[in-house]
């Protein structure tokens, strides 16, 4: 026989064995069309106890072909919840598949399934029902017309939920393409699949644990649907680069029991952190690894309303490399070994966590490290770290959002042992073990969210338990350089928990402080240097002994600054301060309330000796009037005075709130140029009020409720002696009494001066004057009032009642805010 004709035959029998599939396929379905549906809905309503809604149910034989499709659109399978209509599967598409030659002999095998554009909800109520137990009891032992062994099921563009509210557990799970074979014997499914997953979320008791991870899942499980029993086969799970090798079973006929084995395969420092929640995970999202990295995982036990299975993971590395893509440093020769477990994973926070023989080398310096924490709702803690660390490799490895950059180096070698919350308590503090210290060496910080860097700090720290001791610790804050001695005491529940207190006490000497500069970097606008934010934390407990060379405050520029200050509750008090100033020196004590929000409150006395009255003017920007200024005294002060003020918290003056009494002394005065002198001039027959010079000055001055009250004081002069009283406002309103000998007649109109003019017990002639106005526009007067004299009187017995109830006001406040030396650094237990 000839090529050609065997070519011939075998085309032709080819062309007859497509003919008869074509029209077997086309013949099943149109002849046994309505026999297929009918069987498969009498099969699915004898297998299925939930109600199943289809929009439209069809027979194609081009769909699938050669096999004969049964379509339906729009399919709505209901939950197994008692009373519940709410889906447990939605498709717009859903395609079973039949051999057609299978048909004619009435065998309606399923062969395929497909599944397009669908979602899937798997709940677990809080009393373990579950809403997929769908198929009903059946007898095994009669013949079932529908079979399944199925060669192919397809999922296209399927999401699947699960909601466990018994152990608070949520996840969704999208494929956009899975495929998968069935085989059925009897009740026990084999179910091989392979297919590329979208991992939404997975969150436990409303912690992040993964989020929009790309997965690759084979699996090979069989299910015992009488036994209600699965097993998992040894099937891989693929995250990024990293393998997982998955195995165990899970059923849930009378108990729900599972036992899953997780092993990882070519993991890396990315397999490990997988494992943590999200929120923490993402801050390392972006760090590598090389060398050996392994983790293991067995979750086994019950799951039920009041139990859950033991969880227990084994991770570690071995002689790697951990660095990130774009730093330039990286820690190399990395060992760990390390492990998490819980008896019950519905109680993650009675969770142990170890990490034991941490061993590293960051660029060129070695540190070790061991790690223990058990139950994370009380936390239990073990820690120890030795080792040199450099200040800018650790930034280049871990970029820290609160700081910018840094340099320098800390040695350390410190131990901790103890509850976290015994550092909340005095009596619990006891109980903490924290041994060790840090050297520092040269270390600049640039902070992000504060202008100023701190540089150059030198020191050593020494733990003792709950406290913190500094030794020389020195360095520059901006402008401003410190050297501390003393102790941080709670320092290290200060840094663990929100409310906790600090207490320093301390030695602080400096050669210069900038206290503009600070201020202005406390403020919120740090790009101004004229506003100033002034506050005092609530956590600060503070006990200075200060001796500080030079300071700068607006004008204010003191030197040899010396005292004491504490501060507790917010509030700042100083029994005494001395420094020097303006020529002079000054004594001072009081407190600073800052306790009430956006105000703070002083209560101060002090002292001058020997101060420029000049300078006072200048420094205090001549009390922000133009009437007396700077350029018009000469002279030394000496005052005692009491002052209390409230301001807000940018250290403007409420200057309502100003009270205070002054006992003043000016010594070798000049009061030159002063334009209301000047006035007087035309009336006294002087002419030479403009540079008036006196030895000694005293008077009694009081200031309230926005004005000043100045009691008579005479004034003996070079040219002339003259007795002075009054008030000035701080609006600048002035009522000043003014009496002066009169030598000469000439220059008055004895008409218009008449009743203002009277012998005094010497029997000189004297003439009442007043100044009254406001400094920009005032006039000079005869004062001819009948009770000059009492209202003078008045006067002095008014200034001497403010100054008696503004003293006794001062001590009861002292008394109130006394703070008890021995108790000052206790807080109360909570």
């Amino acid at each position: 026989m000839s090529v050609k004709r065997i070519a011939k035959k075998t085309l032709i029998y080819l062309a007859l064995t497509v003919a008869v599939v074509i029209t077997a396929s086309v013949l099943a379905t149109f002849l046994y069309r309505d026999q297929l549906i009918d069987h498969f809905i009498r099969e699915a309503n004898k297998n299925i106890n939930t109600p199943i809604h289809v929009d439209k149910i069809s027979v194609s034989s081009l769909s699938n072909f050669p096999n004969v499709t049964l379509l339906f659109d729009g399919v709505y399978v209901e939950e197994s919840f008692a009373n519940s209509s709410y889906p447990l599967l939605e498709a717009e598409t859903m395609e079973f598949t039949f051999n057609p030659i299978a048909v004619f002999k009435g065998n309606y095998t399923i062969q395929q399934i497909h599944l397009k554009n669908a979602r899937c909800h798997l709940k677990m109520d809080k009393n373990g029902n579950i809403n997929y137990d769908i198929f009903k009891a059946t007898d095994t032992t009669g013949a079932q017309k529908v079979k399944l062994e199925l060669s192919k099921i397809t999922l296209k563009d399927v999401t699947f939920t699960y909601s466990n509210e018994l152990k608070s557990v949520n996840l969704e799970l999208f494929t956009s393409s899975t495929m998968a074979k069935l085989q059925a014997v009897g009740k026990i499914y084999d179910i091989k699949s392979n297919g590329d997953m979208f991992l939404r979320y997975l969150m436990v008791s409303n912690s992040t644990w993964a989020k929009d991870k790309e997965l690759n899942a084979r699996s090979n499980l069989v299910y015992d649907d009488l036994t209600k029993h699965l097993t998992i086969n040894s099937s891989t799970l693929d995250v990024k680069a990293s393998e997982f090798i998955v195995y165990g079973s899970y059923e849930f006929d009378d108990r729900q029991l599972i036992e899953l084995n997780v092993e990882g395969k070519n993991t890396d420092i990315q397999t490990l952190l997988s494992i943590l929640p999200e929120n923490t995970a993402e801050k390392f999202k972006k760090y590598r690894s090389k060398g050996d990295v392994y983790f293991d995982l067995i979750m086994k036990g019950e799951i039920s309303q009041n139990k859950a299975p033991a969880l227990n993971i084994n991770f570690g590395l071995i002689d790697s490399e951990l660095y990130h893509p774009d730093a330039q440093a990286k820690i190399t020769h990395a060992d760990l070994e390390g492990s998490f477990s819980v008896s019950d994973m519905s109680r993650l926070a009675g969770a142990t966590l170890k990490l034991v023989n941490v061993r590293g080398q960051l660029e060129k310096n070695k540190f070790t490290g061991n790690l223990l924490l058990k139950n994370f709702d009380e936390p239990y803690v073990k820690c120890d770290f030795e080792g040199k660390v450099d200040i800018n490799s650790l930034f280049k490895f871990y970029k820290a959002e609160s700081i910018r950059s840094g340099k320098g180096i800390f040695d350390a070698n410190i131990n901790f042992e103890g509850y976290l919350k015994d550092l909340k308590t005095r009596a619990g503090s006891q109980k903490i073990k924290t041994s060790g210290e840090i050297d520092l060496e040269n270390i600049s910080l640039a902070l992000t969210d504060f202008p100023l860097p701190l540089e150059n700090l030198h020191g050593n720290l020494l733990f003792n338990n709950n406290d913190l001791a500094l030794s020389d610790v020195s360095g520059e804050l901006g402008k401003s350089d410190f050297l501390l001695n003393g102790f941080f005491k709670n320092i290290i529940a200060y840094l663990l928990f929100e409310n906790e207190p600090v207490g320093i006490e301390s030695d602080l000497k400096s050669n210069f402080i900038d206290l503009d500069e600070l201020l202005a970097a406390n403020s919120e606008e740090n790009n101004d240097n004229t506003k100033y934010s002034f506050k005092i934390s609530p956590r600060l407990v503070l006990k200075f002994d200060c001796d500080v060379k030079r300071l700068k405050f607006r004008r204010f520029t003191p030197s040899n600054i010396k005292g004491d200050l504490k501060v507790k509750n917010q509030v700042a008090l100083s029994d005494n301060i001395t420094l020097n100033a303006m020529g002079g020196s000054i004594a001072l004590g009081g407190l600073v309330d800052a306790s009430k929000n956006d105000l703070v409150r002083v209560n101060t006395s002090f002292n001058l000796r020997n101060i420029n009255i000049d300078s006072i003017f200048y420094v205090f920007e001549n009390f922000n009037q133009t009437f007396l200024e700077g350029r018009h005294l000469k002279g030394k002060i000496y005052a005692s005075v009491d002052a209390e003020m409230t301001f807000n918290d940018n250290l403007h003056l409420y200057a309502n709130t100003l009270t205070s009494s002054i006992s003043t002394t000016i010594k070798g005065g000049q009061l030159n140029n002063f334009e209301p002198m000047q006035q007087l001039a035309r009336y006294l027959d002087e002419d030479k009020l403009d540079r008036l010079q006196f030895s000694e000055l005293k008077n009694d001055i009081h200031i309230k409720n926005r004005t000043i009250y100045l009691p008579e004081m005479e004034v003996s002069s070079n040219v002339t002696d003259i007795r002075i009283s009054g008030t000035h406002t701080f609006d600048q309103r002035i009522d000043y009494k003014v009496v002066a000998p009169l030598r000469s007649r000439r220059k008055i109109d004895k008409d218009e001066a008449f009743g203002a003019i009277q012998e005094d017990a010497r029997g000189r002639t004297m003439l009442y004057l007043k100044i009254i106005g406001t400094t920009s526009d005032y006039r000079v007067l005869y004062d001819k009032e009948s009770v000059k004299e009492k209202v003078i009187s008045d006067l002095k017995k008014e200034v001497k009642e403010l100054k008696e109830a503004f003293k006794n006001k001062g001590k009861e406040e002292s008394e109130t805010i006394e703070l008890n030396e021995d108790d000052y650094f206790d807080w109360d237990d909570n």
